[in-house]
């Protein structure tokens, strides 16, 4: 093989070895985006959620001297099950970033320099 054909055939594995680099590290940011964001938004909810319980809590006892024991159960319940996807999502998001990193160690170890 020609020195210029051996220099050629590295140039080219090191680009495509960049590009899929690219790839992954791309895809990986955009799942981290779009998962941070429904922790944002479900993260909101939550609060949301809170402050409505404290709200209905208050208003019951005010006009009816009562709280609704029931009702209140409901809205906790709800509140579990938006604090039950958030930790779902943070484990897909945990597991993005360890498929990523097991991507690029396999990348690494199969492109390793070849020796003469």
């Amino acid at each position: 093989m020609s020195e210029s054909t051996e220099f050629f055939g590295y140039i080219k594995d090191g680009i495509s070895k960049g590009i899929r680099i690219v790839n992954i590290r791309s895809r990986e940011a955009y799942d981290t985006i779009i998962m941070k964001n429904k922790i944002k938004s479900l993260n909101k909810k939550k609060k949301s959620s809170i402050v409505d319980i404290g709200n209905s809590v208050y208003r019951m006892h005010k006009h009816k001297g009562e709280i609704d024991i029931e009702s209140v159960k409901t809205k906790c319940n709800d509140i579990r099950t938006i604090e039950d996807n958030t930790s779902s999502l943070e484990e897909e998001l945990r597991l993005v970033h360890e498929n990523a990193q097991k991507e690029l160690g396999r990348l690494k170890a199969i492109t390793k320099p070849k020796e003469d």
